[in-house]
């Protein structure tokens, strides 16, 4: 059994690109949206300045001005219709009858009584806590496991079992890190639990269950069907919170994309009503006024576009590490090739 497909890190099941994960989970959005739009406002003046056709000839001689923030203006308005038509759609979902209310209630009240039985106490109403709890009800029903089937006369199954423990312990260990603290609505919470690989876990002791039924007595098979239980209730909890983070994210998104596309609409606007070839005269160090107004605001103007991509490309990849629950996985560093049974 290969190393990645059982580790529970992200990083680790990534091959270890931290700029990449950074970019794509970790990183605030606010800050990369910030990153971009400051990339971009280099790159323009850049350009500008060493263009060699000055910019002030090129507005005088065409319409690229009036085109560009046309196009920026027309753009904005039906992204921020748009967007406000998501958050509307998101907000409906929280409307609905008194029956469909209960519903919900009476479901997500058996999940989380089904949750303590197996756990053996009331648990904690806070998402991190809860899944804390979770991962380490899932590491003492390993312990258990193990506890059980320590007098077993087949060795290699207490070596297959030992192996599974450790692993239960080493991913818990990190997930606590992460869920030490952590508060739901920022990505902590998600990005812990994301590093919990349960469907692994699932399969593994499945596999060691199935290769070794011959050798266990009844109490080794219910604790084996306990720790699969607990592990198997840990997929459906973890895409609950996952589609919560989802809404949490995209009523974030919906309320800052209004924000700054208002600012970015009135400067865009200002650009295509005011800015012509003798605006802005004379240059600050060496580079004309011009370029460097007209490139902050096409930076400005293309902020929302950068916010876009930035909560998108943090969603998209959370939905793609998660888009099955249960023992299956989906990633080529856990292809049915490396999952063998020899650990």
């Amino acid at each position: 059994m290969s190393d990645a497909a059982s580790n529970g890190s992200i990083r680790d099941r990534s091959g270890g690109d931290r700029l990449r994960l950074w970019l794509l989970l970790d990183a605030d959005r606010r800050l990369l949206t910030g990153l971009l739009t400051f990339g971009l406002f280099l790159t323009i003046m850049i350009v500008g300045a060493i263009n060699t056709t000055p910019l002030r000839v090129m507005v005088r001689e065409g319409t690229h001005l009036e085109r560009l923030f046309q196009s920026f203006t027309m753009s904005l308005i039906t992204g921020i219709t748009i967007v406000v038509g998501l958050n509307q759609l998101v907000l409906s979902q929280e409307m609905g009858s008194l029956d469909e209310q209960r519903d919900r209630m009476a479901g997500a009240m058996e999940f989380r009584l089904d949750a303590e039985e197996l756990i053996g106490s009331v648990t904690s109403p806070e998402p991190g806590s809860f899944m804390r709890t979770f991962v380490t009800s899932c590491t003492d029903h390993g312990t258990k496991l193990q506890s059980v089937t320590d007098g077993n006369t087949d060795r290699e199954l207490r070596d297959d079992i030992a192996d599974l423990v450790d692993r239960l312990h080493a991913q818990s260990a990190a997930v606590d890190d992460r869920l030490d603290d952590a508060q739901f609505g920022r990505f902590e919470v998600v990005r812990a639990i994301l590093n919990y690989n349960y469907s692994w876990l699932v399969y593994r002791t499945r596999s060691i269950r199935a290769e070794h039924a011959e050798s266990l007595d009844e109490d080794e098979r219910a604790a084996f069907d306990d720790l699969v239980e607990v592990l198997e209730l840990f997929g459906p909890a973890r895409q609950h919170f996952k589609a919560l983070y989802f809404r949490w994210e995209l009523v974030n998104f919906s309320r800052t994309i209004l924000y700054i596309g208002v600012p970015a609409l009135a400067i865009s606007i200002l650009s295509l009503v005011y800015l012509d070839p003798n605006s802005f005269p004379g240059t600050t160090a060496g580079v004309d006024n011009l370029v460097l107004v007209v490139s902050a605001a096409t930076a400005v103007a293309a902020t929302p576009f950068f916010l876009v991509v930035a909560y998108i490309v943090r969603l998209g990849t959370i939905a793609k590490r998660t888009l099955t629950v249960g023992p299956f996985v989906l990633r080529d560093a856990q292809q049915s090739g490396d999952l063998d049974l020899e650990g």
